[in-house]
């Protein structure tokens, strides 16, 4: 059973109310809960149902970008770690601009239904034909799935209706009851991922079969246990050991069980056969004779506009493990500065995330052949404007080259290209030049030209890397991390991405002044690593409201690429649209150094309204409210 999306499998349960009736009599051919739930198979054809739910944007708004589709990572754009020029719920992001409330947040699921349906499964297994052990395995495989239902409910609203059984219309008590406490949501979330890891077949569906096993459930219980144990510390709800002490148990196990990692980066993106990658705990595949997805295609038109900021860019290591305030390599300071020299020497995973600059002698739309592809873009040009297709050239294997083509297939004159309005469209482009990619490759470059539904880059769901950094994480929060545990989890990350080591002894407080200054150093270092590693991801809003600072990232201001004087023209005419000397303002996130930078067109970019303290728990949609007396409104949604 392999975890492709869009294979799903209906099972129809009819029932009727009526006595001594023909009615009453179901026809031998028809599916019953008695008759669909009596075979291994048929709880495996059942259970493949749920697998839906990785690609259903209603189930995880926020961790986006294994949906497979086009719109941008949610979690990472509502941190303020991207933005977005297109959709009203991420371009004017509701959390800066205070424009989210319990009737306009449309973004929510206070849903359910995933849960019963879950439930449905779980109530059949006992009165089943199979074995002792095939039941273990299946009831574990539904509880791996409520679990993952409730860990997204508990991180958007905390207390939460805890439902163990599937309910009728007469279980009142419960449709219209209160909501349970976190304390007991949190624990049986926890107890049921206990009982899935110790009885659920260790290989899944066998080895190879890329379906829910047991490594499966325990980073399932690594990302939970991190995520309630710190939320738990920073919010002082107290019992955060109990978690973070299973996170360091699970984490570290799927560490010795995965000791091999991609070879490259970018490989873990952009691989049309993740089965062929270290470290892939699950995945979904995209099959080649299938209408899968659009992704790598959108990604490269005009309907993408996701985007790195400068402060986000600015978080990025140089190659010596320095950050940009204190690197001798940094070329980037200075108004005379460009964005070529800020991206010089950098952290490799910069520049697989977001495209590095150059210029071309040629306009756009010239379509790639065989002829040109090797040379039309070099004839004549300054070395700095080829810099980094050279560069990016030696770094990258043959299906990762420079320059990028576009959907159609072409290249583009330069990059960055900078939106200057609303009305201003292209591929690869958006209003502060800092274009966000993850899923460019040619394995596949036929297919992608052909209209993208046939584009088989697959999508990790759970990955080692993932596994690494909240390990790292956890050591630090029991007080453990020391220079071992950072060479056995960033360090193997850094190695791939051409930094230095971490060294656990050169980090103080003058190891980087631009810091969020409430965060100790060392912790500020181990989440630069999960911001840069998981970035696109979509963790960004659930890792900066369990940290408790939300305030600190939401509170910069989005700005653009600096861009050289006499380079101004070229961007926008006689419009005025960089930072000025007249712009600086240390509460809003603009300094001396920002001085020549794009300020990014739109009012969604400006500094917003400020962060709520509220805002750490969504508001419980104001329709549930009206329908359930007994619920109470999250604390200063009200």
């Amino acid at each position: 059973m392999k975890l492709k999306k869009y294979i799903l499998y209906i099972l129809i349960l009819a029932f009727t109310g009526c006595n001594d009736s023909f009615l009453d009599y179901t026809p031998k051919t028809s599916l019953t809960e008695k008759t669909a739930f009596l075979s291994y198979n048929n709880f495996k054809t059942y259970a493949w149902g749920l697998y839906g739910i990785f690609t259903d944007p209603s189930m995880r708004q926020y961790i986006g970008h294994t949906q497979g589709v086009s719109s941008p990572p949610k979690g990472d754009v509502y941190a303020n770690y991207l933005y977005y020029s297109s959709g009203t719920d991420v371009q004017n992001n509701v959390w800066q601009w205070n424009t989210i409330s319990s009737t306009t947040n449309t973004d929510d699921t206070w849903d359910f239904a995933y849960i019963r349906k879950v439930n449905i499964m779980l109530q059949n297994i006992d009165g089943s034909e199979m074995s002792e052990k095939e039941k273990e395995h299946w009831r574990s495989v539904g509880l791996f799935f409520r679990s993952y239902r409730y860990f997204e409910l508990l991180a958007r609203y905390s207390d939460v209706p805890w439902i163990e059984n599937v309910l009728s219309d007469e279980d009142t008590d419960i449709l219209y009851g209160p909501r349970t406490s976190r304390d007991k949501v949190a624990a049986n979330i926890l107890r049921d991922l206990k009982y899935a890891e110790e009885n659920i077949y260790v290989d899944g569906e066998g080895a190879g079969s890329n379906t829910i096993n047991q490594n499966t459930v325990r980073a399932l219980m690594s990302r939970f246990c991190l995520f309630e144990g710190t939320w738990r510390k920073y919010h002082s709800l107290g019992n955060s050991e109990t978690y973070l002490n299973e996170c360091e148990r699970v984490s570290k196990n799927l560490i010795d069980s995965y000791p091999t990692i991609a070879a490259n980066y970018v490989e873990v993106w952009t691989s049309d056969d993740l089965s062929k990658v270290p470290g892939m705990i699950l995945y979904k595949e995209l099959a080649a004779d299938l209408e899968m997805s659009t992704f790598p295609r959108a990604e490269r038109g005009g309907g993408h506009k996701a985007a790195m900021h400068a402060r986000t860019v600015g978080r990025y290591l140089c190659q010596d493990g320095k950050p940009i305030s204190t690197s001798l390599m940094y070329e980037g300071a200075g108004a005379a500065a460009t964005v070529n020299d800020e991206f010089k020497n950098r952290d490799h995973r910069l520049y697989w995330r977001c495209v590095p600059p150059y210029k071309t002698n040629k306009g756009n739309g010239v379509a790639v052949t065989a002829e040109n592809k090797d040379s039309w873009w070099t004839e004549g040009m300054d070395p700095k404007d080829r810099y980094y297709i050279d560069y990016m050239n030696s770094i990258n294997d043959q299906f990762h080259q420079f320059p990028l083509h576009t959907w159609q297939p072409q290249f583009l004159s330069r990059i960055p290209m900078i939106q200057t309005s609303s009305n201003s469209w292209g591929p690869m482009r958006n209003y502060g030049g800092y274009y966000l990619y993850m899923y460019y490759s040619t394995y596949n470059e036929s297919a992608i030209q052909a209209g993208g539904r046939f584009a088989v880059t697959d999508c990790p769901i759970f990955h080692i890397e993932e596994i690494m950094l909240n390990y790292a994480e956890v050591e630090y929060e029991l007080g453990k991390f020391s220079q071992g545990v950072a060479d056995l989890t960033i360090n193997k990350l850094r190695q791939r991405a051409n930094v230095a080591n971490m060294v656990v002894g050169e980090i103080n407080d003058a190891f980087d002044p631009d810091r969020d200054p409430q965060v100790e150093a060392m912790v500020w270092e181990i989440r630069r690593e999960r911001m840069v590693e998981l970035m696109g991801e979509g963790f960004g809003f659930y890792d900066i409201r369990r940290w408790n600072r939300a305030e600190y990232f939401m509170n910069q201001r989005p700005l653009g690429v600096r861009v050289a004087e006499a380079e101004k023209s070229d961007y926008f005419g006689n419009a005025s649209k960089f930072v000025t000397a007249s712009d600086i303002d240390p509460d809003a996130s603009v300094n001396a150094d920002d001085v020549g930078r794009v300020v990014c067109v739109g009012d969604f970019v400006k500094q917003g309204k400020g962060w709520q303290n509220h805002y750490n728990l969504n508001p419980i949609p104001k329709t549930q409210l009206i329908l359930n007396e007994a619920l109470e409104q999250n604390s200063g949604w009200e």
